[in-house]
């Protein structure tokens, strides 16, 4: 285990064969991207670990934070508990990520230098859901009603009333 709290970047190359632990929180970090999504995020907390096999780095971890987004339906801020986990195959460049097939999900860490941050930040929000609500109970935005309750809309004149009286013949009935 590595000292303490999230490193915000991890020189891979610097790390020797084996096994590399870290967990807490990642603090002081910006994440642009859920600031795009006009997202709050609260405390990150993560567990990694880092796997040193013959050269051949694998990340494997989870993430979570409480992130406040807009309801969708009555446009208020709804706080959600999001997580994600994650198992990843470390390559230096994109051209080698073509080497594995589409069940093995890679990550690119250009010259050894994994950022952590981006990672964390890319697990959450692919754990976001696409439509964010509150749960059914906790929401009136599919009970809205205008106007005062109970009350009838008002009759209109129908614009066609005109070309009725065009149809009847002089028998007083309609063709």
């Amino acid at each position: 285990m590595h000292g303490n709290g999230l490193p915000h970047r991890v020189d891979i190359a610097r790390l020797g064969e084996g096994e590399h632990s870290w967990a807490g929180a990642l603090a002081g970090c910006p994440l642009p991207r859920m600031d795009a999504l006009d997202a709050r995020v609260g405390d990150v907390s993560a567990t990694l670990t880092l796997t040193i096999d013959r050269g051949r780095p694998r990340l494997q971890g989870n993430c979570s934070a409480v992130v406040t987004l807009v309801c969708e339906r009555c446009l208020a801020p709804v706080a959600l508990d999001t997580a994600g986990a994650f198992d990843l195959v470390v390559v230096d460049r994109i051209e080698e990520a073509d080497g594995y097939g589409a069940d093995q999900p890679v990550v690119v860490a250009p010259k050894g230098q994994l950022d952590i941050a981006a990672l964390i930040e890319d697990e959450l929000i692919l754990a976001l859901p696409v439509i964010p609500t509150h749960d059914d109970a906790d929401c009136d935005g599919g009970q809205r009603q205008f106007g005062p309750a109970g009350e009838a809309a008002p009759a209109r004149d129908n614009p066609f009333q005109a070309l009725e009286s065009l149809k009847r013949d002089d028998s007083g009935e309609v063709h």
